[in-house]
Parts: C-alpha cells; structure tokens; sequence
C-alpha cells in the first residue's frame, strides 16, 4: 500500500521540476513561452489601459510628441521618412518573402510555417485591434506627416517586431549562419547570439522612433506594438516549437 501511494505520489510531486527541464517539448521551452507570452501581453494591457486612463501615460505622448514635432529638422526627417516607409506594410512583406524563400530553398517547413504565422497573422491582429480601441493620431500645428487611420497599435511597429523577431531567431537556430557571424564580428557563441538580439532591438527601436518623431503616432502606440509583437511571436513559435518537438520525438521512439 506505501509503495502505490508513494508511486501515485511522484507524478505530482515530478510537475514542477519536469516543466524546467531542457531536454523535452513540455519542459523548459513550453515554459518560458508561456511565461514570456503572459508577461508581454500584460504589459499589452496595461499600456491600453493607460491610454483609456487618460492619465499620465496620456500626457506623456502629448509632451513627447510636441517636443519631436519642435525640434525635427532636415536631413534627418529625410532619413526618418525613407526608413519608415521601408518598415510599411509592403516593404516588411517584401522581407518577410525573401526569408521564406531562403528557408523554404532549405526545406525547413516549420520556420515557414513560423513566419506565415507570426508576421501576417501579427499584423492583421493588429489591424484588428485598431478598430478596437479606436484611437485618434497626433494632432500637430506643423505636422510633418498626416494620417487618417487609427493609431493603437502602431503597425509599423509591429511589423518591424515581427519580422526582426523571427529574423534573429532563424539565424541563432542556423548553426552554419551563427558560425559566420561569429567569425565576421570576431565573436564566440554568447558574442553572437548577443549581436544578433541587439541588432534586431535596435531595428525595431528605429522603426518605433521614425513613427514618433514623424508625428504619425504616440510614444504609447509604439510600445503597445512592441509588446503586442512580442506576446503574439512567444505563443505562435511556443506552439509551432512544442507540436514540432513532439512529432519528432514520436518519430524516434518509432
């Protein structure tokens, strides 16, 4: 009897510590999805919830806003205009095509069911919510662009999150690609993987900037679609990662 009890037991008592562990689907992976999902989405929410507040968050994209439109100037409103324009929505389809030309030549299928997944589907969820909380853009004396669709989430930004996202972990999952880069900046595996996430925060942070400075959206609105990006691209590839895992575990143990 003490020893069916202690069998019965040890399942329940083997949770938490398998959900930590690496080397399998519902382990480690599984977790941190979840979790980096939960806590981007969240902060999703309390960003739109700021916004609905009409608080301090609110004045906040008032004053910025205000000040970026005082003190634009030439060239670097130029420079702003080209690179925002290339993060639209057909600039980052056209990326987003020549990567998955790339992984569909190398027949890994489920990084292109990644980024069918990841970066049109984000962005329709996003078009979606704009006619959800249907908010207003900046309303400038000098604007430098002017706009008439809705402003939360921004879709540039989002976009850019999106394509970056799975841009960055499509090369750390290369080995061959992760190698050169190393070589090319001189750098061992931590330096490489530390390279590619800052180069693509970076990018996403330009996009998110040239939005604000150009006048066409709120501090609020670019950090909503970061947030936004990152809690859709955790759940898709959490999913598309976890199902994958287990068929090929199925597959050897067959």
């Amino acid at each position: 009897m003490a020893n069916r009890q202690r069998n019965s037991s040890s399942p329940h008592r083997g949770f938490l510590p398998a959900r930590f562990e690496r080397g399998h689907g519902p382990g480690l992976p599984l977790t941190a999805g979840v979790l980096a999902t939960v806590v981007a989405t969240l902060l999703f929410a309390l960003v739109a919830a700021g916004i609905a507040a009409d608080g301090a968050l609110v004045r906040l994209d008032l004053e910025l806003a205000a000040w970026f439109n005082r003190h634009a100037f030439s060239p670097l409103t130029e420079l702003m205009l080209g690179y925002t324009h290339l993060h639209g929505t057909i600039g980052v389809l056209a990326m987003g095509a020549l990567l998955l030309w790339r992984m569909a030549r190398e027949r890994q299928w489920y990084w292109v069911a990644e980024l069918w997944l990841v970066v049109p589907g984000g962005m329709l969820l996003n078009f979606g919510l704009k006619h959800v909380f249907m908010r207003l853009r900046p309303h400038l004396d000098n604007p430098i662009l002017v706009l008439h669709s809705y402003s939360f989430p921004s879709g540039h930004t989002i976009g850019a999150t999106l394509l970056y996202a799975v841009l960055a972990a499509y090369l750390l999952s290369q080995p061959a690609l992760s190698r050169r880069i190393g070589a090319w900046l001189r750098a061992g595996r931590r330096g490489t993987q530390a390279a590619v996430i800052g180069a693509a925060l970076l990018l996403v942070a330009l996009t998110a900037l040239s939005r604000v400075y150009l006048g066409v959206h709120f501090l609020s609105d670019v950090l909503g679609a970061m947030l936004l990006g990152a809690a859709w691209f955790a759940l898709c590839t959490t999913a598309i990662f976890t199902v994958f895992r287990h068929y090929r575990a199925q597959a050897r143990s067959n």
